[in-house]
């Protein structure tokens, strides 16, 4: 009679290299944690383990396949067994690999976020109290005096206001410089590099996503393989840079509905100098999520999600030599890697 152990036991001596690493992943998700996913394991034997028991069964795999004991089956039944341990072997190192990246770069991303999102709140105030001071103080030269004390406090009004008209954010003569008839070269304003850091930092973001994604996709059949707390810091992140970026933009939107009319004055003076912000009036400004993830975002996924793999191959290759016994043969492995990598000839 057959018995539920035993009709299991049948079952997982066919999995292959791939199925036993998704049950490895989906067994780490049941938990909130990796810490807690180890600790649930750390109560169990080692040899039972869901990071060592596919081993063995990959070892009996072998032998159910390569049965006899001639030479010629005893070196099939290795070099299959070798085949399917290194295949594991790499996809569980792929796991923790991504794993442990995402977390550090989640962390990170998510700090930086924060530190980004604060310095949008208070270049925004900064915006809409210079505006207000510098209309204050144009009131306030034209304001006639009746004696001297009010032209005293008139005067100590003006000082107090020049220290914060200074804080502007639209186009000047001096955010430039002449480098010939007709040609300027213009220095960035703090909404610009703001801009471009806000940038640089959802790309990375998405490109951390759209990595992992990418090695479920080829590797896993599109299984999840981010522990609950990981995928979660990185979803965290996707959220707060999403929202950023939606802010910066209502903010340009509130701008254009506030001081249209008023650009629209300026542009015809003689300079053509506006009080937008440049770039403002021309869109350059806003942030088009959509556009960085089909763009630098997708570039840098690519690139992330092979130097992760090779890392992990390389590292993986190089066990398997350690495993065998074969003295140096682990480190010349990594050696020759590394020329290949950086193109490097012996």
């Amino acid at each position: 009679m057959t018995t539920p152990d035993k009709r299991l036991d049948e079952i997982e001596r066919q999995l292959t290299p791939q199925e036993w690493a998704i049950r490895l992943a989906d067994e780490m998700r049941k938990h909130p944690t990796v810490e807690d996913f180890m600790k649930s394991i750390i109560k169990g034997t080692y040899k039972n383990s869901p990071f060592m028991k596919p081993y063995w069964m990959l070892e009996n795999q072998a032998e159910d396949r390569h049965p006899g004991k001639q030479p010629e089956d005893i070196r099939a039944r290795y070099q299959l067994h070798r085949k399917l341990r290194a295949e594991y072997h790499t996809l569980k190192m792929l796991i923790i690999k991504v794993n442990s990246m995402i977390e550090i770069k989640a962390e990170a991303a998510g700090l930086k976020a924060a530190l980004l999102l604060a310095r949008l709140h208070t270049l925004i105030l900064q915006d809409a109290f210079g505006r207000t001071a510098k209309k204050a103080a144009e009131w306030v030269q034209e304001y006639k005096t009746a004696d001297a004390d009010e032209e005293e406090n008139r005067q100590i009004m003006l000082k107090e206001l020049a220290a914060y008209t200074d804080v502007y954010f639209g186009e000047t003569f001096t955010d430039s410089l002449p480098l010939g008839p007709d040609v300027r070269i213009r220095f960035p304003t703090m909404i610009e590099e703001w801009v471009q850091e806000a940038i640089a930092l959802i790309a990375d973001i998405f490109a951390d996503e759209a990595a992992v994604r990418a090695i479920q996709d080829k590797y896993f059949d599109g299984h999840p393989i981010l522990s609950q707390d990981v995928e979660a810091s990185l979803t965290g992140a996707v959220n707060m840079v999403e929202d950023e970026a939606a802010r910066f933009n209502e903010y340009l939107s509130i701008r254009a509905r506030l001081f249209k009319a008023e650009w629209d004055i300026e542009e015809e003076s003689e300079d053509g100098i506006t009080s937008a912000i440049p770039g403002e009036r021309e869109g350059t400004l806003t942030i088009d999520i959509n556009a960085i993830k089909r763009g630098s975002a997708h570039r840098l996924a690519t690139k992330l999600a092979d130097e992760w793999v090779k890392q992990v191959k390389r590292d993986a290759v190089a066990d398997m030599l350690e495993e065998s016994g074969e003295p140096g043969e682990a480190e010349a492995h990594i050696w020759k890697q590394y020329r290949e990598q950086y193109g490097v000839k012996p």
